[in-house]
């Protein structure tokens, strides 16, 4: 198995080159960039942010900026923290930079740099390590457990979920039970139990934690907060470490993550940011785009850049995604043709839709286009399943993208383990996955199921922050085809859960403009056709006009 950073390019009898040659950085590295990218990549100011679009080539633009700092001598790779949200996309970027020779360079999960940080500290003063616990479920089952037994409040095991998801809220927040309960009231928090008695939950699940040595994700960068705060030692010895921050993905920052970047990189960093507002999508994590406009309130003097033309998705693809950014946000801008029309189509039931779907990929499937160039993306793990038997039963290869799409997937399994799981990836099969894990990734053709109302958007988004949020969602979900691209929903007639449903409120401005690319594309009939012929010669016999009289009205053949 080949390792992360070696060199398997090189042909057989061509000349070595040395590290140095890898990591040189000159001019020829920016041809092809927009003028936005290249200044991303050679800005010299300290601090930036960069608002990418989706498919704008972010990731390109974060790693020539690495290299390049790195080739002039600016850092050195041991002096670079790039943090992201999931481990795939970690991976990626070492993996860019090891293809230029660039290594040891730490690249993780923002729970990751939490994790060394927490660990290091407990090792320098023999402390015994803290246990990382990735189901908060499994603690406040105990927690439930705990007080119904002493008596002091009854929580069923219905209440258990939401009571879980509500504690990550507020965790992720970086609230403890008096925080809560003063800003659930302000925030009119839609919660599991009155503000004063989760709060009272909140503090007891906190306690349990310490008390028995472990901690979830959330209480994992709390502590990494505090030691930074806390302790100058622990602060000075990660800044003489860490003189350059990147995070990527800023968009899906939570204001607990946000307080680390803030702790961890002082008054003057070394900062280089970069993440979509459109792209927000973890707001069950507690994650909020606001926090991007952020950077520049703590750091004012932060250079902010847009990168908005798309190198990813055709023209008409765009002009589709397009449709669901909110109001007054900043639109795609196309750099490739207009290629194939997306379509949307719908279906009696579930199993027509998933049968149609497996039909529409057969179809796809031809030299050039593998099994792997596919994706069906869904709102859910459940809507998948369905799809997964029609794949089956018509012999198309499928696989479920895992976790290490997730935030925090960095701390679920070990190096080894995550390279095991590069090799298996490079299997020819079409990808399953929930919009969520889909975000960073790129398919040749996009299947996106489910476009009805309760599945997209799902019936648990209410407020119209939940609303907006499945609104970016969906927009994620069609910017991840590069060259086709079809939407599905069903009427569910043979659900007795949800039967009956209407198509999703996202699709009509969708099929508007699906229709004005097929009229626009249409050939002209009738009249039309004949007034159109008319223009063109009309057209053609001026311009022959132009070219045999030239404007001092005299011939100038000699």
């Amino acid at each position: 198995m080949t390792s992360v950073g070696q060199d398997t390019s090189r042909a057989a009898g061509s000349v070595k080159r040395t590290m140095s040659d890898l990591m040189a950085f000159n001019d020829d590295m920016l041809v092809g960039l927009t003028p936005e990218q290249r200044e991303a990549v050679m800005s010299p100011a300290p601090r930036l942010l960069v608002r990418a679009s989706a498919g704008s080539g972010k990731t390109h633009v974060l790693t020539l900026r690495i290299q390049r700092r790195i080739a002039r001598g600016e850092l050195q790779p041991d002096q670079v923290l790039a943090m992201t949200f999931t481990r795939k996309a970690g991976d990626e970027l070492r993996r860019r930079l090891a293809r230029a020779g660039i290594r040891d360079l730490r690249a993780g999960t923002f729970h990751r740099a939490a994790l060394t940080l927490v660990n290091q500290y407990r090792e320098d003063h023999q402390l015994k390590p803290l246990v990382i616990e990735a189901n908060r479920r499994k603690l406040v089952a105990s927690l439930a457990t705990q007080m119904r037994e002493s008596g002091d409040l009854r929580l069923e095991d219905w209440q258990l979920p939401r009571l879980d998801q509500e504690i990550g809220w507020a965790l992720s927040q970086g609230f403890n039970g008096a925080l809560y309960a003063k800003s659930a009231r302000k925030l009119k928090r839609d919660a599991p139990l009155p503000p004063a008695q989760f709060a009272d939950v909140l503090d007891r699940y906190v306690g349990l934690c310490h008390s028995r040595g472990v901690l979830d994700f959330d209480l994992l960068l709390s502590e990494a907060i505090a030691l930074l705060r806390d302790d100058p030692a622990v602060l000075a010895s990660f800044r003489h470490r860490s003189k350059a921050l990147f995070v990527d993905e800023a968009q899906d920052m939570n204001p607990l993550q946000f307080m680390m970047l803030r702790h961890m990189a002082g008054d003057d960093p070394d900062l280089f940011c970069v993440g979509d507002p459109n792209q927000s999508i973890y707001g069950f994590n507690g994650a909020n785009p606001q926090l991007m406009l952020d950077i520049v309130r703590t750091w004012p003097d932060t250079l902010v850049l847009d990168l908005t033309r798309n190198h990813r998705s055709t023209a008409n693809i765009i002009a589709v995604a397009n449709t669901l950014l909110e109001r007054g946000a900043q639109g795609i801008t196309p750099a490739k043709d207009e290629g194939d029309v997306p379509m949307v189509r719908s279906y009696n039931t579930d199993e027509e839709e998933a049968d149609h779907v497996a039909t529409w990929l057969g179809a796809k499937h031809q030299p050039g286009a593998p099994w792997k160039s596919m994706a069906v993306l869904a709102r859910t793990n459940a809507q998948l399943e369905l799809v997964a038997g029609y794949l089956d039963a018509h012999d198309i290869p499928n696989e479920r993208r895992g976790p290490e799409h997730s935030p925090a997937s960095d701390l679920l399994t070990s190096p080894e383990t995550w390279l095991r799981r590069n090799d298996e990836e490079q299997r020819d099969a079409v990808a399953l996955s929930t919009i969520h894990r889909a975000k960073g990734l790129e398919f040749q053709s996009v299947a996106v199921i489910g476009w009805a109302e309760g599945q997209l958007p799902n019936y648990n988004a209410t407020s119209s922050a939940e609303i907006a949020e499945e609104q970016r969602l969906a927009y994620v979900a069609l910017s991840r085809a590069e060259d086709s691209l079809l939407i599905t929903w069903s009427r569910g007639r043979n659900d007795p859960r949800y039967p009956d449903r209407a198509p999703s409120r996202f699709l009509a401005p969708i099929e508007k403009v699906i229709a004005d690319i097929e009229r626009r594309n249409a050939p002209l009939t009738g009249e039309a056709r004949k007034a159109r012929l008319a223009a063109i010669r009309h057209e053609l016999e001026q311009a022959q006009r132009e070219l045999t009289l030239p404007s001092n009205g005299k011939s100038d053949v000699t």
